[in-house]
């Protein structure tokens, strides 16, 4: 707080929640240290059997060759998430065809080195914006690469074999669909109640956060949480269920809009809450998150409409509560308009990250330009199948930050190494027939199972995996190529990879924060002076979820900033509470369904108030303002745009 300045009076009472401080960045130690994640024994085995299958197929039909290129597009099952199924049989199929159209180019211009390069950065630029900007979960560019690097070393003779061998990869492709699809014939809307049900775990983490240092990270938790369960139920829509016929469909939607409603009263009145009343309504949410997760068709659940009952909270929550437990119960209830946390449409997100500031533009030139270093390093080489350099590239750049790719870069190498450990003694054995297929299952399904604990562990059975799959047609030099050229083919590749992201774009994000937290504060005064004057609620629907979207960019963008390796990120950590305040002003604008009409004096004050805010955290100094204007109507607005202002006296 700067000494000559004092703080815009703000004469209403309210408790401000304790700012945590600001996250920090895992040092080198994180690479090797295990995560508590649950082992995904389904998706691991779910993995092997993708991988495993189109190899036995081929055996049996006594084509080892075609099997093991089938046995690519095994692949295609990695890209499956928690995402309703409707949405993963669109997803996976498209990813299917990615994989597919990167062998056939492999195939195709095999023998070209110059395009076999420029196609590299091409694949994985394209990958990695699509990925960023639509914020899809999962493996990204990686398996692109990987088919389309593993294709330039099959031979293909002519352009029929190019598309049997591009067949061939569908084929194991449309197997994998397959069995991502399978647990819709015994649970089609699983995905669905495990998207609500984490909304509603992370809703219970929230309230209880109240009055603490973690309130506003849980606060981010959770609209993340409540954007990923409508985005499922924004699925069910599309997929024109017919919630009349399908009361369980019904339920959900209802479960849904009952948690989007719990959040709103949370935030408009968090300062009613003292530390009792928010652990026995965490417990009681808690409740409601364990026994959804479980829940099936025509399945009642605990009744705890006592328990509820008991409580000491305010009457709005109370029936908020009992509502979610009627519809567990199986009771009918009305639908009520809420807050929608959806992410607009697949065009718009797309057009929206394209522009000069975006760090998903940035991010995806950075790694084409990289990926093409790289394969123009591997084919000016003489080390045989040299792509494993850019194919090691690309799985290290997919570190979400600089400093998780130089911690990709050591698990790569350390686990990679040791890997070939594995690998030699495997290939020593000279395994043939079922035997190969039944190893390829093992190591995949490990891989799935381990790597969520941690990436060098999983990288310990990834490269004897991929390379029993891509040299096994190779027995009379398999070992020798597996102890000597692989070493050096990744530890280049982990070396350009980590080198390029620390000298490409490496301020990406820093650079960006000030002018996003700056266009984030003007949307936010925007958005204030729309509720008093707008009538048409599809357009204050429609602000109120980009807002929201920003909001989440937001953090997200700072979360970058602090995995950066500069002094301009070192000094931006002074910009955090600035952007934790920024955060709950739009919130609690997210929270306002009521509009009051403001004067014009009103309005010209709070246009100069939020253009002194935006301009203050654009240029990195304290505001240039005397006094806050009054609002009568919005009191609880009032005293976070003070706190936002508290937060900006500081100069970077």
């Amino acid at each position: 707080m700067s000494d000559d300045k004092k703080s815009p009076t703000y004469n209403h009472t309210e408790i401000h929640h304790k700012i945590e401080a600001s996250p920090k960045a895992p040092g080198i130690k994180a690479a090797f240290r295990f995560n508590h994640a649950s082992s995904p024994w389904v998706r691991g085995i779910s993995s092997g059997l993708s991988s495993s299958l189109p190899i036995l197929i081929g055996i049996l039909f006594d084509h080892l060759q075609y099997g093991l290129i089938a046995s690519i597009g095994g692949f295609t099952y990695l890209y499956t998430k928690d995402e309703p199924y409707a949405q993963r049989a669109v997803k996976l199929f498209l990813a299917l065809l990615g994989v597919t159209l990167c062998f056939t180019l492999g195939s195709l211009f095999a023998d070209v080195a110059w395009m076999k390069t420029i196609l590299f950065g091409v694949i994985g630029a394209v990958s990695v914006y699509v990925f960023g900007a639509l914020k899809i979960p999962g493996p990204s560019a990686m398996f692109f690469v990987l088919s389309f690097a593993v294709s330039t070393s099959i031979p293909a003779p002519n352009l029929q074999a190019v598309f049997l061998h591009a067949g061939l990869v569908f084929l194991g492709g449309t197997l994998s669909w397959c069995i991502s699809m399978s647990g819709w014939l015994i649970n089609p809307r699983g995905p669905e109640t495990a998207a609500v049900a984490k909304a509603y775990r992370q809703l219970a983490s929230f309230v209880g956060s109240l009055g603490t240092e973690s309130f506003h990270a849980e606060q981010h938790k959770t609209v993340v949480e409540l954007r990923a369960a409508e985005t499922a139920m924004k699925q069910m829509k599309q997929a024109k269920i017919n919630r009349k016929k399908s009361s369980f469909a019904h339920r959900l939607f209802l479960l849904n809009q009952k948690a989007e409603g719990l959040f709103i009263f949370v935030m408009a009145a968090a300062n009613d809450f003292n530390p009792a009343v928010s652990k026995k309504a965490q417990a009681v949410i808690e409740t409601f998150a364990s026994e959804m997760a479980t829940l099936k068709k025509h399945k009642k659940i605990r009744d705890v409409r006592e328990e509820i009952e008991e409580l000491s909270i305010k009457e709005e929550l109370r029936t908020l509560l009992l509502d979610v437990n009627d519809v567990l119960q199986m009771k009918e209830l009305k639908e009520t308009e809420y807050i929608q946390f959806s992410q607009g449409s697949v065009k718009t997100r797309l057009k929206a990250a394209f522009h000069k500031r975006s760090y998903v533009l940035k991010n995806a030139l950075r790694y084409g330009i990289i990926m093409i270093v790289a394969a123009a390093v591997a084919y000016t080489t003489n080390i045989p199948r040299s792509y494993w350099i850019p194919l090691t590239c690309a799985g290290v750049m997919l570190g979400a930050t600089v400093r998780a790719t130089v911690q990709r870069g050591i698990q790569r190498s350390v686990g990679t190494i040791l890997g070939i450990l594995i690998g030699t003694g495997i290939l020593m054995l000279e395994p043939t027939g079922i035997v190969i297929a039944l190893i390829v299952f093992v190591l995949q399904s490990t891989i799935e199972i381990v790597i969520v604990k941690n990436y060098a562990l999983g990288t310990l059975f990834i490269t004897p995996n991929a390379l029993l799959i891509a040299e096994s047609g190779h027995p009379d030099k398999a070992i020798s190529y597996f102890t000597s050229a692989r070493v050096i083919d990744i530890v280049i590749g982990s070396i350009i990879g980590v080198v390029g992201t620390v000298l490409i774009f490496k301020r990406a994000s820093s650079l960006r924060l000030p002018y996003l937290l700056g266009d984030v504060i003007r949307k936010e005064g925007q958005f204030l002076e729309m509720l008093s004057t707008e009538q048409d609620e599809e357009r204050i629907k429609r602000e109120r979820n980009k807002l929201q979207g920003e909001l989440v960019n937001l953090r997200a963008l700072y979360d970058n900033v602090i995995g950066e390796y500069s002094k301009t990120a070192v000094k931006l950590e002074g910009l955090w509470p600035a952007v934790v305040a920024t955060q709950q002003l739009g919130y609690m604008l997210l929270a306002s369904f009521e509009g009051y009409e403001l004067s014009e004096t009103e309005k010209r004050e709070l246009q100069e108030t939020f253009a002194q805010l935006a301009a203050a955290a654009e240029q990195k100094r304290a505001p240039k303002l005397s006094s806050v204007p009054t609002l009568k109507h919005y009191p609880i607005i009032q005293g976070e745009i003070v706190a936002l202002y508290e937060s900006l006296q500081v100069e970077i």
